[in-house]
């Protein structure tokens, strides 16, 4: 799940005109760590699908790909009432969310 959630608030690959990447390393990637991360609980859902032997739909990597989008969700309902345009971009930096609010 924190690696969904930094797709959506942190990771972002930057490159130059000649398609060289400009923040290749931990110093100028961001990923999340423990601090800015929340307390998560996780529930567990089983609903077994009749279109495989076992049963399984997916596997080991349900909350990188649910975590996205539940906090581009979040954060449209949130500024919704706010006159924002939609936000399909991620990450979610502060300048894209002032432009979403039309104040940059």
């Amino acid at each position: 799940m924190v690696q969904g959630l930094g797709g959506a608030l942190f990771e972002h690959c930057l490159y130059d005109e000649r398609g060289q990447m400009l923040n290749g390393n931990m110093a100028d990637y961001l990923v999340p760590m423990a601090a800015e991360m929340p307390d998560i609980e996780i529930g567990h859902v089983v609903s077994p699908t009749a279109d495989s032997e076992l049963g399984a739909k997916g596997a080991g990597e349900a909350g990188t790909a649910g975590a996205p989008g539940a906090v581009m969700n979040a954060v449209n309902d949130a500024l919704r009432p706010l006159g924002a345009q939609p936000i399909t971009t991620m990450p979610l930096a502060p300048e894209v969310i002032l432009r979403a609010l039309g104040r940059v």
